[in-house]
This record gives structure tokens, sequence and C-alpha cells, in this order.
């Protein structure tokens, strides 16, 4: 006895709703990230240079606080007095423990407030800070 089996072939289809929404997530995912990478770095700010000046890799609860010449600081493009300084470095330590901030100072702010950042730091118990420069040009 012979047993026949028919098999029908069917085209194979490329499902085109979940492509859709593959690529669209995608756009949507590097068109925000592109937003943050920038947020920082538009403030406008103469950073000094240095031989040794390295880019660093950006970390999850990083901070940038932003020294002016005049004097002002600039977190998230907005100027804060020393206290809302404080208070916003506390609530990151509280977030992102272990978290860095990176202090963009002008090369013609005052060495005077960049130290009290530092005390800021201390303060809300942020070990890693670090300073902003560009490397030297030849």
């Amino acid at each position: 006895m012979k047993i026949r089996h028919h098999f029908q072939e069917e085209a194979e289809t490329i499902q085109m709703a979940p492509l859709i929404d593959i690529v669209f997530l995608t756009l949507i995912f590097f068109m925000v990230t592109s937003v943050y990478a920038t947020l920082e770095s538009e403030v406008d700010i103469q950073l000094p240079t240095a031989d040794t000046a390295l880019q660093g890799e950006r970390t999850q609860g990083e901070i940038f606080i932003n020294l002016r010449e005049d004097g002002s600081i600039v977190v998230n493009e907005r100027t804060l007095t020393l206290e809302e300084l404080q208070e916003t470095l506390d609530r990151v330590a509280v977030y992102f423990p272990g978290g860095a901030v990176i202090v963009r100072g002008d090369r013609g702010a005052a060495l005077g407030q960049a130290v009290q950042i530092l005390d800021c730091c201390r303060k809300a118990d942020i070990q890693n800070v670090a300073f902003a420069a560009l490397p030297e040009e030849e």
C-alpha cells in the first residue's frame, strides 16, 4: 500500500508589521539618545587643554556640572545656586550610588567655584569626580 503525502508549498512571506515596529523603535531610541549626548556640550564653555586628556566613556547616573567663566553653575541647561546643586547631587547619590560627576569648567573660571563644587560632591558622598579637558593641539 502506498501512502502519498501531498505537500503544498507555501510562499514564505515577510511579516511587515513587526519589521516596521522594530525599525521605528530603533529610530526613536537613537533620536532620544542623541539628544542626551549633545545636551551637556551645548553650554558655551572654553575647556582648558591638557597633554594627557582622554575621552571618557559615558556611564549611567553620570552628571555634568558646567562652570561658566562668570562663576555660574549650569546643570541640564539650568543655572543653579550652590544649595540647589547640593540638593541635585544628593538625589543623584541616592538614585545612582557610585555615579560619576564631570566638571566642565571654563578656562577663565575661578578656582574657588570649582572647589565649592568639589565640596558639594564630597557632602553628597560622590567619590568619582573628574574634570573635563581637551587634548593639546599640535
